[in-house]
């Protein structure tokens, strides 16, 4: 009887886990796409300075959680959203509403790609 507790007990503290890191997965996902929706407003009525500054908030905010996305997810994933949001931050500098845009919206799909894949489904588990 007591093994069947400590597989209850272990079976619980899995699912625990794995609900923690769903929450913060969803939170830290959804900020950062709620901010380059907010970027990418700015750049689109030509306030080159706020999209530039919301655009290093982003990066900053993004690489304070890097160590732990790390863990979390593949590394090539959150690579590529690091290396978008280095790229972000400099066409926000130049101005150049057009790329900034374009990486943005590869960004933005990474990070929802990166959220959609972690959904505790029967298909992401198997």
């Amino acid at each position: 009887m007591k093994r069947g507790w400590a597989a209850l007990i272990l079976i619980l503290v899995c699912v625990g886990l794995s609900v923690a890191e769903w929450q913060y997965l969803d939170g830290s996902i959804h900020a950062c796409v709620q901010m380059l929706e907010e970027a990418e407003a700015h750049m689109e009525r030509n306030e080159f300075a706020e999209a530039e500054s919301l655009a290093q908030r982003i990066d900053r905010r993004f690489a304070s959680n890097e160590g732990i996305l790390d863990i979390l997810m593949y590394h090539s994933e959150v690579l590529e959203v690091s290396k978008g949001l280095a790229e972000l931050c400099r066409y926000a500098q130049a101005g150049s509403t057009a790329e900034f845009l374009a990486v943005s919206g590869r960004i933005r799909r990474s990070l929802l790609s990166m959220h959609s894949t972690r959904i505790p489904r029967i298909g992401n588990v198997l």
